[in-house]
């Protein structure tokens, strides 16, 4: 998923330079051990653009995704009106960035670069617009996603991802508190412990549940195409009932039992054993289908019945009765 993605690369690279300095080794080695920093910021002047370059690829990245779902979830293109959605608000928003750190007294590159210079105004405004722009965004994918959406996959993909997003937004401004912290000296060691430990769940708890929210109508759209449960009923209808419904000898019925796997319109084929059963039960009105091929039966007329799933939306021409 590329938004699981790159809200896991926002976390992932954000939240290890966000802890003291006395506490970096752990997060330094896993920092170290993801990509070589000094190298490549060494590439861009040494003095921790690399930091610089690497938010704005993330916000950009976001903003984007925040426009594809604003597509999938928005009922027309009115959203593309408002400037929040124009290239110009991800300019402003990247200058918002970048100005406060163009401003800092510059250091070598550091693995702690947030911690080792949070006291300079500076470093704290360029870090808290970052986080900042980051909690807006997901607050408006929040509001589109609580939209009512006619499609029922569509409206629980939106809920969850309106859930993941919530907590992303709340970890966003959960880390603002934390630099806040460390930037005023506010609170000592065990505030500071505990706003840090609560980053993690909060924001990757968002970044699964928008990544499953997300995942939803592309899993229900397969499974539609394939159509798994019609091909299983009518394999299950034919071996049970194919002989009795339909006279077939031993080999066609075989036959059509295998066939039953890759059917192309296998709804078709389930809506003439619908009209078969029924013809069925008033020509042998004293012999009755076996009950769990019953049960098949019904849950498949219930289908075309109408309703969520109905086989209707589905059959592409109704067989012939």
């Amino acid at each position: 998923m590329p938004f699981a993605y790159i809200l896991s690369l926002a976390g992932a690279l954000q939240r290890p330079l966000l802890v003291r300095s006395e506490s970096v080794s752990s997060a330094s080695f896993l920092q170290v051990s993801s990509y070589p920093k000094k190298p490549l910021d060494a590439a861009v002047g040494g003095v921790n653009f690399l930091h610089l370059v690497r938010n704005l690829c993330v916000t950009s990245a976001v903003w984007l995704v925040r426009e594809g779902i604003f597509a999938a979830y928005s009922p027309d293109e009115s959203y593309r009106s408002r400037l929040s959605h124009r290239p110009l608000a991800a300019g402003l928003g990247a200058a918002a960035i970048t100005v406060p750190f163009l401003f800092q007294r510059f250091v070598p590159t550091t693995q702690s670069y947030v911690p080792e210079n949070v006291q300079q105004l500076p470093v704290f405004i360029y870090a808290s617009v970052y986080m900042g722009i980051l909690a807006l965004l997901a607050v408006s994918v929040l509001r589109i996603c609580l939209r009512p959406q006619e499609s029922l996959p569509v409206r629980v993909s939106s809920r969850v991802v309106a859930s993941g997003m919530a907590l992303v937004a709340l970890a966003s401004v959960e880390e603002i508190a934390y630099m806040t912290a460390l930037h005023t000296d506010v609170g000592g060691s065990s505030l500071h412990h505990v706003l840090y430990v609560l980053f993690n769940p909060l924001f990757y708890g968002g970044v699964l549940l928008t990544s499953l929210g997300l995942g939803i109508p592309p899993v229900v759209k397969v499974w539609r195409r394939l159509q798994l449960w019609d091909r299983a009923a009518l394999v299950f209808l034919t071996a049970m009932l194919g002989r009795a419904y339909w006279g077939l000898s031993r080999a066609a019925w075989l036959a059509a039992i295998v066939t039953g796997f890759y059917a192309k319109h296998p709804s078709v084929r389930l809506y003439q054993y619908v009209i078969r059963s029924s013809d069925h039960k008033v020509a042998l009105s004293g012999r009755s289908t076996p009950m769990l091929a019953d049960r098949v039966l019904d849950a498949v007329q219930a289908r075309f019945d109408g309703g969520v799933g109905s086989l209707e939306s589905v059959l592409p021409v109704k067989a012939r009765q």
